[in-house]
């Protein structure tokens, strides 16, 4: 009798858990489109891969120049942002470019974190392509699945990368919180906290046509 009560709580307690709440991000593709610059646009050169989800993306070397608008505002999650990096990341490391690109994830006034690799935007899941740490595009499941460990150096760094955690930060007005999509390959908010408006150059659009 004991033992079928206490299943009977287990299921209980089981159907009374709230479901995790998440936000999601339908608008942005992960795919980099391709635009026809016009007059106002910024054409840009961009050679880093920490925004490459495995095809060298919005690297302009292997693709084409990126078309930047400088008329950007607003901005909303999932834009990706070409900015004048911040003089601490620069002194610290000065093959760091000045001017760098990152992905808008989290908006004045919202509270962003990270647990076990995944974003929360107000204490809920961000579930999307840019909302976990990924490598070169793939979850921490699929590279397990299709790496080839015996080449990886140290599996232990590995492991802890895709449970990055990041404390709560609210995200004050003129500032906004932007990664690149291979966190571990670029420098980003977890870097250098919150970007300020004032240093975004614009906003990327895509490949130039």
């Amino acid at each position: 009798m004991k033992k079928r009560m206490i299943i009977f709580l287990s299921l209980l307690l089981a159907g009374c858990s709230p479901q995790l709440e998440t936000i999601t991000d339908d608008a942005t593709s992960p795919e980099v489109e391709k635009v026809t610059p016009e007059d106002h646009h910024l054409m840009v050169v961009w050679g880093s891969d920490a925004m490459d989800r495995g095809n060298l993306d919005y690297n302009s070397i292997a693709h084409s120049d990126l078309v930047v608008d400088p008329n950007y505002d607003p901005l909303k999650r999932g834009d990706v942002l070409y900015y004048k990096m911040l003089e601490s990341e620069t002194k610290k490391n000065p093959m760091i470019p000045e001017d760098y690109l990152g992905r808008v994830v989290a908006l004045p006034g919202e509270t962003v974190m990270i647990r076990y690799g995944h974003v929360y935007i107000n204490y809920k899941r961000l579930d999307t392509f840019y909302g976990e740490a990924t490598m070169t595009g793939a979850t921490e499941e699929e590279y397990f699945e299709k790496a080839d460990l015996s080449r990886v150096e140290d599996i232990d760094w590995v492991k802890s990368y895709f449970k990055t955690d990041l404390n709560p930060i609210k995200v004050d007005e003129g500032t906004v919180f932007v990664l690149v999509d291979q966190w571990w390959r670029g420098t980003d908010s977890k870097d250098f906290g919150l970007l300020p408006i004032e240093r975004i150059q614009g906003k990327v659009l895509g490949y130039s046509r």
